[in-house]
């Protein structure tokens, strides 16, 4: 079972609502609370934000969130007041890679979901 994080609000860093947090992603990617299904979220990880022009950006991995040490030492230095962020546990049948990591793009939008979404 994924887990999603949304803010909306005054700006924050991407450290402070993603990694440091008691209950945040980072700890729900490898010691997750309420389970139902597999141990962890380790399959793949990703956050995206506005910045201050409004241009979306993301940064998404198909490693365990607790494993990318590049995104630990920026995080503190990123902020933003719209971020959507999300750690995954893989569903069956989904690519192993960070192109099924949300969150995702559709032009300027972000958006999350959990499981799959088939093609008409």
């Amino acid at each position: 079972m994924c887990r999603h994080l949304a803010w909306l609000g005054e700006p924050r860093t991407l450290a402070a609502l993603v990694l440091e947090p008691p209950c945040g992603l980072l700890r729900q990617s490898y010691s997750p609370r309420r389970q139902k299904r597999g141990l962890m979220n380790a399959d793949g990880w990703g956050v995206g934000f506005y910045d201050d022009a409004g241009a979306v950006h993301r940064w998404r991995s198909a490693r365990p969130m607790w494993s990318d040490t590049s995104f630990a030492s920026v995080a503190p230095a990123l902020s933003a007041g719209a971020v959507l962020a999300a750690v995954r546990s893989a569903s069956v049948g989904m690519p192993a890679d960070e192109t099924a990591a949300a969150p995702f793009t559709d032009g300027r939008w972000l958006l999350s979901h959990n499981g799959r979404v088939a093609r008409s």
